[in-house]
């Protein structure tokens, strides 16, 4: 995947525009084959011979070859009704930080773990309830991960800022990198249920309010009980 940074809020805002009056050029074969003239020359660190993306894109069956706008917000309404979303639908982050999938999968795990605590028959309140929790126990957490995603894409811009950026990151001291792995590390929840497992590694995670809840309702049923 190759990065192309807009300049400015303004040059965004243009390129949003003629997206919703219906030109899509930017966005058909010409503009990608721009781009790939644009960037072929780009070095790639890996292999034993000198390599391009051209090699990558002379590789690649044009019909695969493409050009997306990406999107970076955290949206504030989740849920409506009987209607949650989870993921990129209600997150996008920048894929610089490598944090999309792992916060959809955490979404859909606290999601999941609400939704089997629920009880048999589940007024609107009820699910409504569930919601606010899954929405309440996430969005810390989506809010840190699309933080430090903006962050680490900084370090991928070609200008001043991102050579500021690196040279302060290679500045910082190995204690500083160890607190923010932990960090990431600490939020793991949990399927609560299915039967627990021990913890491993070094880092105990945080409690996650959703699979302590649906942790209780399992052992529930477990001894025969079932609400």
């Amino acid at each position: 995947m190759v990065i192309h940074n807009l300049d400015s809020v303004s040059s965004k805002a243009a390129e949003q525009e003629r997206a919703w009056n219906g030109e899509n050029s930017e966005w058909g074969p010409v503009a990608a084959k721009a781009m790939i003239e644009q960037t072929r020359h780009y070095p790639l660190p890996i292999g034993t011979r000198k390599m391009t993306m051209g090699d990558i894109y002379d590789a690649t069956p044009k019909e695969l070859i493409s050009k997306v706008m990406l999107e970076e917000k955290v949206f504030e309404t989740w849920y409506s009704g009987r209607t949650v979303l989870l993921g990129d639908a209600c997150h996008k982050l920048n894929p610089s930080g490598a944090h999309g999938a792992v916060t959809s999968m955490h979404d859909a795990l606290a999601l999941a773990n609400l939704i089997y605590a629920l009880p048999s028959n589940p007024t609107s309140n009820d699910i409504t309830q569930a919601f606010s929790e899954y929405q309440t126990e996430r969005i810390p957490h989506v809010m840190e991960s699309f933080e430090n995603s903006q962050l680490l894409s900084k370090f991928m811009n070609r200008n001043i800022t991102g050579w500021v950026a690196f040279f302060l990151m290679k500045g910082l001291p190995g204690w500083v990198f160890r607190i923010t792995k932990r960090k990431m590390v600490q939020n793991r929840p949990t399927a609560g249920w299915l039967q627990e497992v021990d913890v491993r590694g070094t880092v105990a995670p945080d409690v996650s309010p959703s699979t302590e809840k649906a942790r209780a309702v399992f052992w529930e049923r477990q001894q025969g009980g079932f609400k």
